[in-house]
């Protein structure tokens, strides 16, 4: 192998470079954020959380566990670096998701770079149609939950799993992928149950239709199915450790729009421009939503998150928190990096393309440039120690 071939190429060395300085605001935010005792600079859960699993033992997240341990060994100083590091595998997990989906064709480096926008972009944010650029507003690019940070790596690797079974589930459902697609979805659950919540409603739509179109034996679809009972026994511990106590005032209301429409004075305009990307793409390629399985699984992933966000609501010492946010959070990611990778294919063909289409796909990269900046305006406030709230 020549001395040029083993040299790193300079955009390699430059996405390399622009996810460890990412990593490194990342662990420096946390650092200032476990010291945070009230008031608006570097606001965040994590105190709450800490807390609440080391001094009233409350456990419903694996973050618990770890929470406990870094207390008793005395090495709490360690935690901003492991949430660091769920930070990274979030970026990682993005960036296989996006070689995967793209069949291995993508360049590395656009993989990377396309990665690291995925974990901070935000909404199209306009004044006075929400609380602030967070509150009131959409989005997976969240840094300020704990529990949230670590669901959302552990989600997406989750879902490079069953993507690649999804692929030909004939095949590709072995002993192995089972066990290591069930251990996911499991831990996934115990991290956070919101991932479970929007996604397996759209796994099982889709696992029924394969059924029904004998895409596999029926026993070996039956066999995957089951790979939920684990994280439905996870569950019920989680909600016995969340509602048991002051049961009867902390329970779960129908009660749409209560809790999206707190920090929102129209919900349909946030909702629009929390996701304009994905949307103006979905339009544009809406012949092909049953034709791309990755693509309506994003979607209806996505529908199904939304709905519950604006339907449940809480009641109690939880009220208001918009807890059944966090799994349309997650799901996202996945309609920005679905339209991205859509959007960049449509540019390659962007001369042989029709006036139209050529117009519209630059008003997308227009909105595309909007979600960044607003992105990237956020963390930089985020780190310097502006309140994630944002108000105003």
């Amino acid at each position: 192998m020549s001395e040029t071939a083993k040299r790193p190429s300079a955009a390699h060395m430059a996405a390399t470079v622009l996810v460890t300085v990412y990593v490194g605001a990342c662990i420096y935010m946390y650092f200032m954020f476990m010291g945070w005792t009230g008031g608006a600079v570097y606001e965040s859960d994590l105190p709450a959380h800490i807390s609440l699993a080391v001094d009233d033992g409350l456990i419903y997240s694996l973050i618990s566990f770890i929470l406990i341990a870094l207390d008793r060994i005395h090495l709490m100083v360690l935690l901003p670096l492991i949430l660091g590091a769920f930070a990274y595998l979030s970026v990682y997990f993005t960036f296989r998701l996006i070689v995967d989906i793209t069949g291995h064709r993508i360049d590395i480096f656009k993989a990377w770079i396309m990665a690291l926008f995925l974990n901070i972009f935000m909404p199209c944010y306009i004044k006075g149609l929400s609380s602030g650029r967070y509150m009131g507003m959409h989005t997976s690019s969240i840094w300020h939950n704990s529990t949230y940070l670590m669901m959302k790596w552990m989600g997406l690797w989750t879902l490079l799993i069953y993507f690649n079974i999804e692929k030909d589930i004939s095949e590709k459902l072995t002993k192995k992928s089972f066990i290591l697609f069930t251990a996911a979805l499991t831990l996934t659950t115990a991290a956070k149950p919101n991932f479970i919540l929007a996604v397996a409603p759209v796994m099982l739509v889709f696992l029924i239709t394969d059924i029904v179109k004998k895409n596999a034996p029926a026993g070996k679809l039956l066999l995957f199915a089951t790979s939920v009972i684990p994280s439905f026994l996870i569950m019920l511990l989680q909600n016995k450790a969340l509602y048991d106590v002051n049961a009867g005032s902390n329970h779960i209301v129908i009660a749409p729009g209560r809790a999206m429409g707190v920090h929102a004075s129209n919900l349909i305009a946030v909702s629009v421009l929390s996701i304009a990307f994905p949307l103006m793409m979905l339009l544009f390629h809406a012949k092909e939503l049953f034709k791309n399985r990755v693509l309506l699984f994003a979607w209806m992933s996505a529908g199904t998150g939304f709905l519950q966000y604006f339907l449940f609501s809480e009641l109690g010492a939880r009220d208001m928190d918009a807890n059944f946010s966090w799994g349309y959070a997650f799901t996202i990611i996945l309609i920005f990096g679905i339209s991205l990778i859509m959007w960049t294919d449509d540019m390659k063909r962007f001369k042989e393309s029709s006036l139209f289409s050529r117009v519209y796909l630059c008003l997308c990269g227009i909105v595309l440039l909007y979600h960044t900046y607003c992105g990237v305006l956020f963390f930089e406030r985020l780190v310097r120690g502006v309140s994630y709230m944002m108000w105003g």
